[in-house]
């Protein structure tokens, strides 16, 4: 009897935390565009994340700790997730050290997609490469260079019998993460004649025992026996150039770091690092964790303050660790246990999808990359991402909006910059990421209304309308004459008209009845903050005969007629 009763009141809180409809508050402030979290601080103490710790926390500790979680099974019951807390009012990402809105908010041209981070031609094509450093163990081989200009370099190689299978998507992806507005280093195609190398004196490597110990020159000679040599003796590589500043060890994908006074917002709450998530999975960089990222103290603007870069993207689209990709990569992790069991219960007897396509053939510069798998709602990185495990359908919607960002030549001429040597790999990446683009969109922008770049169009009509895009009908996954729109006006949370409707695909507008409502609302506006003067617009979709799905409420102030312009003030969406 008491257990009923408790799971009576449960449910009754439930009901009465999803039928009440808060609303918010605003006023007229500026936009936040910066974050301004580049004032100087005192240089963070350089630190190492241990691979294996940081892999068994997200693979065992912070799922267990979530599952006894009751906080967060009740948000999730009642949809009330957490969601990201560094979104300005229009419900954008701030720049920041973490983040610049590029592509995603203004397009870039052709030119500056292909140059991406890089602003040189590489190492010098000409005189001796001297070994500074080097990474002898494992299958692949690794060497930081200085040329004769004094510029340093970390050398990546292909794996004997793939050529271009880890140089090409590390160039790639690198331009696609660097567009839509992330830090990461400049990586150039280059040549290597093993002649030209040279090593330095007093250079160590990590044995097999993690002991460093001196190089010579046959552990030079060996470490290439790894790599994929051409017909010319030569090697293609890709020279990652040394960061600017001093490296104070990577990032965390959750947390704060406690030394860098700059660091105020858990990472895990940043829409830019949930949002990965979706950028992530289109390219199919599965490995994405923190021994993939790197902070660096630097000095800009006389300032100096920790910048945070994501790197190493050589086992992104077709490529792994180890040589092709396999076509079960982002269907489950390392660690799937739910998926372990299922498959003890059903004793194997299920065949997955992924399974039907191993032994496909595919280009070994390429490996198996396809859109045919892609689950862009459940995909499976090979670590669990604490900030990816966070990300909400409006950190999904914000990441499909920067996928969406590139057009069908926008990719072609970012894929171009990797060198296929044959057409017919470039044109299979190409066509890959469109189709995993155009599934992304397609899927995200289904779990939110994807109304968006809000905009006031004061001159319609003499009267305030409200512009915008409707993503899924730019995009083309609906139809604009199967679309149509119903909206309210509303201030300070009180409805004070009825449905109007739209089949507008550009705008929604004041009719006469809401014209009243406002003068009415206005008669006794007298805060001096202007809040009585801020309304807003709840818009929801209808697509054919489904229904009405989530709404969007667009905030706006209505000056005094003839002081000033009206002005959008604030976004919010439903989840």
């Amino acid at each position: 009897m008491q257990c009923s009763r408790i799971l009576l009141a449960f449910s009754l809180l439930i009901v009465m935390a999803t039928g009440c409809s808060s609303h918010k508050e605003y006023v007229r402030r500026p936009l936040i565009t910066e974050e301004e979290d580049n004032k100087t601080v005192p240089k963070p103490k350089e630190r190492d994340i241990e691979l294996y710790e940081d892999g068994l926390e997200n693979v065992a500790g912070r799922p267990v700790r979530d599952f006894f979680n009751l906080a967060a099974h009740y948000r999730k019951l009642t949809n009330n997730y957490k969601q990201a807390k560094n979104v300005n009012a229009m419900q954008e990402v701030p720049n920041s050290t973490w983040f610049t809105n590029r592509h995603g908010m203004t397009r870039m041209t052709i030119e500056e997609l292909q140059q991406g981070p890089n602003r040189g031609t590489g190492p010098a094509t000409e005189g001796i490469w001297t070994v500074v450093g080097a990474k002898v163990e494992g299958v692949s081989p690794g060497f930081t260079i200085k040329d004769i200009r004094g510029d340093v370099y970390f050398l990546k190689f292909d794996l004997k019998g793939y050529p271009q299978l880890n140089t090409a998507p590390e160039v790639i992806t690198t331009k696609f993460v660097y567009a839509l507005g992330y830090n990461t280093p400049e990586n150039y195609l280059s040549v290597l004649d093993p002649k030209r190398l040279q090593l330095g004196e007093g250079v160590t490597y990590k044995n097999k025992y993690l002991r460093d110990v001196p190089m010579k020159e046959e552990d030079i000679q060996l470490a290439l026996e790894k790599a994929h040599q051409t017909p010319e003796g030569t090697y293609r590589v890709v020279a990652s150039k040394r960061l600017s500043g001093t490296p104070v060890g990577p990032f965390k994908y959750s947390g704060t770091r406690g030394d860098d006074g700059n660091d105020h917002v858990p990472h895990s709450h940043r829409r830019e690092m949930r949002g990965y998530k979706i950028v992530a999975a289109w390219l199919n960089n599965v490995d994405s964790k923190a021994n993939n990222t790197l902070d660096m103290y630097v000095e800009e603007d006389g300032k100096r303050f920790v910048k945070h870069y994501i790197l190493d993207f050589a086992t992104s689209l077709g490529a792994g660790g180890n040589g092709p990709a396999s076509a079960a990569r982002g269907a489950h992790g390392a660690a799937d246990f739910g998926n372990m069991i299922f498959r003890a219960l059903t004793l194997g007897l299920y065949v997955e999808p992924y399974e039907k396509k191993l032994g496909s053939k595919f280009s070994p510069s390429v490996g198996y990359f396809d859109s045919e798998l892609y689950n862009p709602g459940n995909f499976a990185f090979i670590i669990p991402n604490p900030a990816f495990v966070r990300a909400t359908e409006l950190d999904a919607f914000w990441g499909a909006k920067l996928v969406m960002s590139f057009t069908d030549e926008d990719i072609r001429a970012i894929v171009e910059t990797g060198e296929y040597t044959n057409k017919s790999d470039e044109d299979h990446v190409v066509q890959t990421l469109i189709g995993r683009r155009d599934k992304t969109g397609r899927y995200w922008f289904k779990k939110i209304n994807p109304l968006d770049n809000f905009r006031l169009d004061p001159a319609t009509n003499s009267k305030v309308a409200i512009a915008f895009d409707d993503l899924a009908v730019k995009y083309g996954f609906a139809i604009a004459e199967q679309t149509t729109y119903r909206y309210t006006l509303r201030h300070h949370g009180k409805v004070l008209s009825d449905y109007a409707y739209s089949r507008d695909q550009s705008q929604v507008s004041f009719n006469v009845k809401m014209s009243h409502a406002i003068a009415r609302a206005l008669t006794n506006a007298n805060d001096p903050s202007g809040r009585d003067r801020i309304f807003s617009f709840r818009i929801e979709t209808q697509r054919g005969q489904s229904g009405y799905k989530k709404y969007v409420d667009v905030y706006f102030y209505l000056p005094i007629p003839g002081s000033e312009t009206p002005e959008l003030v604030a976004l919010e969406r439903q989840n």
